[in-house]
Parts: structure tokens; C-alpha cells; sequence
């Protein structure tokens, strides 16, 4: 994995890399000591230099799932990379939304009510920022253009039967259920950040292969597929170009 994400640096420069969560394999369990040991790991594997930017978002590997996680193990996440797990990183008049999709259960958990009450803030920041009223004093100001929303997390869909291409799941596994709120996002949880956000592009991850679904026949959301040999024969990755 380091040797192909260096390679891919050199070869591509990028101006800046998303990696949609599952950073370490065992952060829900690791023990200070261990955890240190893995995000020196992390760093020697993924150096890049300063021409590239390296953004990171959090997955159930990292905290753990809903019922795992707490708030130890997010602040120890998000101290690491030193920025919260749900913000706007914005570059060159794009803005990318990163959502912390484990803690959208929307079962009124402390760290779920704090999440979805930032992503309340950043959806009227950005709605401001297309059309300011009365109501927008204080709102922060954001280029005025819909969202690129990642998350580690997919949107409920029922299952990947409708994926194709070489990055999509074995034949065998496409018609597999998804289990809300474990698989993917609840139908709840994903009609809301479709509602308060009305992104142009959702990229997720989680699921291992490659996907392309259009929900309420405006969203495209495309699934990521793994980039570790460990989840799959053929690790990949997306390359963008906004214009």
C-alpha cells in the first residue's frame, strides 16, 4: 500500500487526496501504546509533500461503530489530523463537506446530537452563502456552490445489484441485502443530509467495491472501492478533476 500510494503521488500530483475512513484497522480497540504505534505507521506510509494536501475522515475502524465509539476515541482521532471529523475544506472555489457518518444513528447520542448540530450550522452557512437574508448574520461564508459531501458510509441503497464495471462487487455478493445504519446509512439519516446539503457529487467508502447510484434521480453518489490488498484483489482509487 505505501509503495503504490507513493507511486500514485508521483506519477499524478495531486493537489489534494481524500481518504473516506477505516484509516487503522484496529483504532476501536487499540490501547494508547498501540494507537501511537499505528498513526506512526500511518504517517510513514502516507508522507506527502507540501504541494499536496492529505484530508482524512473518520470510519467504524477508527472509532468503532455507533455502539462502540465515544468520545475518547474521536477526540483521540481528531487530534491526530488536528481538525474536526464534520467540516467544509474548501480549494479553489470547491467545497468539499466531510461528514462524520458514524454517528448519524439519529438515536439522540451526545456525540450524534453534536454531529448533526454542526451539520445543521454548515447547511445554513452554506445556503447563505448562495442567498443571504436576514437570517444569515453570523452564517460563515463558503464559494456559493453545491457541496462535493464525503463520508465513509454510503447512502441507503438496498443492495449494490445495479453496480457494474471491474470495480464493482463479485457477481455473488451484488444482491446481498444492506443492513441500515451497519452496511449503509439509514433512509432517514440520508434523506436528511440530501435535503439540508443537495450535494453535486456524495463519494463514500465502507463497502469495499465500486458503485454508481443516482438517488432521487438528481444525487450521484459513487462508492469508492478499497485501496488495501487486504479488502479485495485489485485496490484502486479515484483521480478528479473539477473544472
Amino acid at each position: 500500500m505505501e509503495r503504490a500510494f507513493q507511486t500514485a503521488l508521483w506519477l499524478l500530483k495531486p493537489e489534494i487526496v481524500f481518504i473516506l475512513g477505516d484509516i487503522f484497522d484496529e483504532g476501536k480497540w487499540s490501547s494508547q501504546k498501540h494507537w501511537e504505534d499505528d498513526v506512526r505507521r500511518f504517517h510513514r506510509m502516507f508522507r506527502h509533500s507540501p504541494d499536496t494536501e492529505l484530508v482524512v475522515l473518520v470510519g467504524n475502524h477508527d472509532i468503532g461503530f455507533h455502539y462502540e465509539m465515544d468520545w475518547f476515541k474521536l477526540q483521540r482521532f481528531e487530534k491526530v489530523f488536528n481538525a474536526s471529523s464534520t467540516r467544509i475544506v474548501t480549494k479553489k472555489g470547491v467545497n468539499f463537506l466531510l461528514v462524520n457518518s458514524v454517528a448519524l444513528h439519529g438515536d439522540g447520542c451526545p456525540i450524534c446530537q453534536s454531529v448533526e448540530k454542526e451539520l445543521l450550522r454548515l447547511s445554513k452557512d452554506l445556503n447563505c452563502s448562495s442567498s443571504s437574508t436576514d437570517s444569515c448574520d453570523g452564517a460563515q461564508m463558503y464559494p456559493p456552490t453545491p457541496p462535493i459531501m464525503l463520508q465513509h458510509y454510503p447512502l441507503y441503497r438496498v443492495s449494490d445489484a445495479s453496480c457494474t464495471g471491474q470495480d464493482a462487487a463479485p457477481a455473488e455478493e451484488r444482491h446481498l441485502l444492506f443492513r441500515e445504519k451497519y452496511d449503509v446509512l439509514s433512509k432517514e439519516a440520508s434523506q436528511r443530509l440530501l435535503q439540508w446539503f443537495r450535494p453535486r457529487l456524495i463519494l463514500s467508502g465502507h463497502t469495499h467495491s465500486g458503485c454508481e447510484v443516482l438517488h432521487e434521480n438528481k444525487y450521484v453518489e459513487i462508492s469508492v472501492p478499497s485501496f488495501s490488498w487486504r479488502n479485495r484483489n485489485n485496490p484502486s482509487f479515484i483521480l478528479g478533476c473539477d473544472s
